[in-house]
């Protein structure tokens, strides 16, 4: 019984002392307790994390949120006045790489983006849980597919006036950081596919690969017997990647993603023959199982490698294995 006490305890204080004196415990709750402030939704390092979902559409428009604090709803609209941050992103820049300028993050040109308005609006009234400001972004789809999913590309926004309430000085700005999403993966959260299958007839090791969206149609991932690493260089991703395109049958095209880096990718015809290894993987992409079929060759300056690869989505990350070279199927353990 210690809870009840330490909770009556707690109420005789924020009661003035006296539990007579405060005819209703919830009465504390309806006076604002927080001083209410207007703000950029944002993390820590004052990023909005914004993904563009890659469709048939010319345009994409993305979200950059905005809020009030405070514990009770507003009781009038807030007004927002949108302008460009000409310096965050150089701040940001410089304080997390120093020097090291080769991994400054990018800034999308005037050009190739828009604001559907710069002013942004919050209505009284409505459920607090809703209760916030939307900038709409709009960026054209062939200028989001354009971008290297190599690097970082960001927007800087920041609050210019507000009414009625004060502006929170450490949330008046924003970078609103852009990242690609299509079907089949997504850059903000990594994509797992389990590999398996064979290279010259010998099964491969269990692999977990990271696939990257490029455009509405297309990803990015490595050649089999390669992993990918946060920390590789854009030489060795060149060299190690290969690009699958999906057609409207979910057929697919396999290439190398940089060929003058010296990768050649080739695809190759499967066997009409069941009996044969080759037969099951026929180049295409599964939408019910979300699993790629794999026939190719490739050659990273080591020699052709010939190769029958399944790669699925991931939901928990399980080992597969194979357990003979005519194997389609493998098992998980």
């Amino acid at each position: 019984m210690k809870t009840k006490y330490i909770y009556i305890a707690f109420l005789t204080i924020l009661c003035g002392g006296s539990l007579v004196a405060c005819s209703n415990g919830d009465e504390f709750f309806k006076d604002e307790r927080y001083k209410k402030m207007i703000y950029a939704i944002s993390d820590n390092e004052q990023i909005f994390h914004a993904e563009f979902e890659l469709n048939n559409e010319e345009d994409i428009i993305g979200v950059q949120p905005f809020a009030v604090s405070g514990t009770n709803p507003i009781d009038q609209d807030v007004h927002l006045n949108i302008e460009k941050d000409p310096e965050l992103l150089t701040e940001y820049n410089y304080n997390t790489y120093m020097d090291e300028t080769d991994k400054y993050a990018r800034e999308l040109k005037d050009g190739d983006y828009s604001l559907l308005s710069s002013i942004v609006e919050i209505k009284a009234g409505v459920n607090p849980s809703y209760e916030v400001g939307k900038l709409q972004v709009k960026i054209k789809t062939s200028i989001i597919e354009k971008l290297s999913v190599d690097s970082a590309y960001f927007l800087s926004f920041r609050i210019k006036e507000a009414t009625p309430y004060e502006i929170n000085e450490e949330k008046r700005n924003v970078l609103f950081r852009i990242y690609k999403k299509n079907q089949y993966a997504s850059q903000k959260t990594p994509t797992y596919y389990a590999s398996s299958g064979f290279m010259d007839d010998v099964v491969m090791p269990f692999d977990s690969k990271i696939i990257m969206p490029l455009a509405y149609n297309k990803i990015r991932t490595y050649i089999a017997g390669q992993i990918y690493d946060a920390n590789d260089t854009k030489e060795t991703i060149n060299k190690n990647s290969m690009v699958i395109t999906v057609d409207a049958d979910n057929q697919v095209l396999i290439s190398a993603f940089d060929s003058e880096n010296g990768l050649k990718v080739e695809m190759l015809s499967p066997s009409s023959d069941p009996n044969d290894g080759s037969y099951g993987y026929r180049n295409y992409y599964n939408p019910e199982e979300k699993q790629f079929y794999l026939y190719y060759r490739f050659d990273n300056g080591e020699g052709w490698k010939v190769v029958r690869e399944t790669l699925r989505a991931e939901r928990n990350r399980r080992i597969l294995l194979c357990f003979n070279k005519n194997t389609l199927y493998c098992g998980i353990v």
